[in-house]
């Protein structure tokens, strides 16, 4: 994103039936992998997936077209970027790891709302659980989250663009690291020798670890797509700013070099203060840049058409690497946005920032101001994602009607307990849910009837509490206690299996 984003506070393992379905969504593939990694039992589930199909293929560009074995390939998909270091998720030492229940939650949503591209932080510096903490310190469990989320993302039919450093100084470090670590000023970044050389060796490091899960060196995964120079370099408080695309030249030939296969995406980025002409042209002549990333806050449709164009006449491909989805900023309607990125030369494009299911309940406490609870929080959301789910159906090829027609997964009910108002329901939700219905059963029926109470309740809670309250249970006895249980309705109206009933506990229990 293009501004520090504020403090925030405080987010299930899916169905094989959901990954199988969206595996064949995505890649048309029915073959099934397995993979080995350091699980408690040592081996991740097993699931049909994009990767059976494609993910043993690079994705590989021609003049300004990707092709995936010789075909076009065109994306829709999502921001993630905290798959690397959560700043949703705090301890006593700060944001942490990401669960595997989050990182496999956000990448079957993305499958669900038809996404194949997933856009993250790999640049963790200068932080106790950064991968980086300390110049040339480099610290393996940094990669806990990374890792798995390549894995993950694999299972899920993802390719993934990796962001090498960013601009803006978050709580995962930025260029201000390594020129603070040389007592040097922001600007030294993009034209120190000694400042370039540390930020190549922590690409390096990065590039070349093997990955415990799929027993890769990530420049030898084809889920990762691409690498990016960094996210919005274009160091507005820096003078001179290296325009001349030097600096661009520097790091995109480094990465090209120790990771051949794959492809690199220039993160120089616009200004979003400009609207048409935007591109700093000279980088496009770069040979060892593949696509240019473009940010939108606000949504500019003309200047979609005239970058894109521009990239495409100098053979390369353009990216919409973030955009506000919900007009926050204002600027043009989304359908005229992404209408102008289905028609003009653009590979893809990523919302800014699918958060994931809590692993408590509801979802990660983040507000940005642009996150995504797919599929929406207020009947406006819920709109918008229905015009990208379809804008993902158009780009992919595929259309959206197989992804509508995903059945969400089987919620799993954690607790039931009588309170002086009812019966609170906590309950985990599951990728792609729009909504749950929710049945109690008594002693009235000799608990063989099922009653709904609910017919379209939300998980939407973001802190401790029931997830929904059966108020209507407060008036029946309680010396007996009822059992309930639990599905959900996707976007496309789809119900999915029933949770496990559950006895409500009494009170205080």
């Amino acid at each position: 994103m293009s501004s520090p984003l504020p403090p925030r506070p405080r987010r299930t393992t899916l169905l094989a039936t959901l990954l199988l379905v969206a595996a064949l969504v995505v890649s048309g593939a029915v073959t099934a992998v397995a993979q080995t990694g350091p699980t408690t039992s040592g081996v991740l589930p097993q699931a049909t997936t994009a990767a059976a199909a494609t993910a043993s293929t690079f994705v590989k560009r021609s003049g300004r077209v990707l092709q995936i074995n010789g075909s076009t390939f065109r994306f829709s998909g999502s921001n993630m970027y905290w798959l690397a270091l959560d700043d949703n998720v705090r301890d006593a030492a700060g944001p942490t790891y990401p669960s595997r229940r989050s990182i496999d939650d956000a990448m079957a949503t993305a499958a669900a709302s038809g996404g194949t591209v997933v856009r993250a932080w790999a640049g963790t510096v200068g932080c106790a659980r950064c991968i980086e903490p300390r110049l040339g310190e480099f610290n393996q469990a940094g990669f806990t989250g990374l890792d798995y989320a390549v894995a993950s993302a694999r299972r899920n039919g993802q390719r993934l663009v990796l962001s090498l450093v960013d601009n803006w100084a978050y709580y995962h470090g930025s260029k201000t690291t390594f020129t603070g670590w040389r007592g040097r000023p922001e600007s030294a970044f993009f034209s120190d020798p000694q400042v370039i050389a540390d930020y190549q060796a922590y690409v390096t490091h990065v590039l070349t670890h093997v990955n415990p899960w799929t027993g890769l060196a990530y420049r030898d995964d084809p889920t990762i797509m691409a690498w990016e120079t960094g996210n919005e370099m274009w160091c507005q408080t820096c003078s001179g700013n290296f325009w001349d695309g030097s600096w661009t030249r520097k790091a995109a030939d480094h990465v090209k070099a120790v990771a051949p296969k794959q492809l690199v995406v220039d993160g120089h980025a616009t200004d979003p203060n400009c609207v048409t002409a935007c591109l700093h042209v000279p980088s496009l002549d770069i040979a060892s840049v593949d696509l240019v990333d473009d940010h939108f806050y606000p949504l500019r449709a003309a200047r979609v058409r005239t970058s894109s164009a521009t990239a495409a006449a100098h053979g390369k491909g353009y990216l919409v690497g973030e955009y506000d989805w919900v007009n926050e900023n204002g600027g043009d309607a989304l359908p005229t946005f992404l209408s102008a990125v289905e028609s003009n030369p653009v590979n893809g494009d990523l919302l800014w920032a699918l958060i994931p299911h809590a692993d408590g309940g509801g979802f990660a406490n983040h507000d940005d101001g642009f996150q995504l609870f797919y599929p929406g929080r207020t009947p406006d959301q819920v709109q918008r994602s229905r015009s990208l789910v379809a804008h993902a159906g158009t780009m992919s090829g595929r259309g959206s009607s197989a992804v509508l027609a995903l059945a969400p997964a089987q919620p799993t009910l954690s607790a039931a307990t009588r309170t002086g108002g009812g019966v609170g329901l906590v309950w985990s939700g599951v990728a792609g849910a729009l909504s749950y219905e929710v049945q109690r059963s008594d002693v009235a029926s000799g608990w063989t009837t099922w009653t709904t109470v609910a017919a379209a309740v939300d998980d939407h809670r973001v802190i401790d509490g029931p997830t929904w309250t059966d108020v209507s249970a407060a008036a029946t006895s309680t010396t007996t206690l009822p059992t309930y249980r639990v599905r959900a309705r996707s976007l496309g109206g789809v119900v999915g299996q029933w949770s496990a009933p559950l006895l409500a506990a009494p009170q205080g229990s």
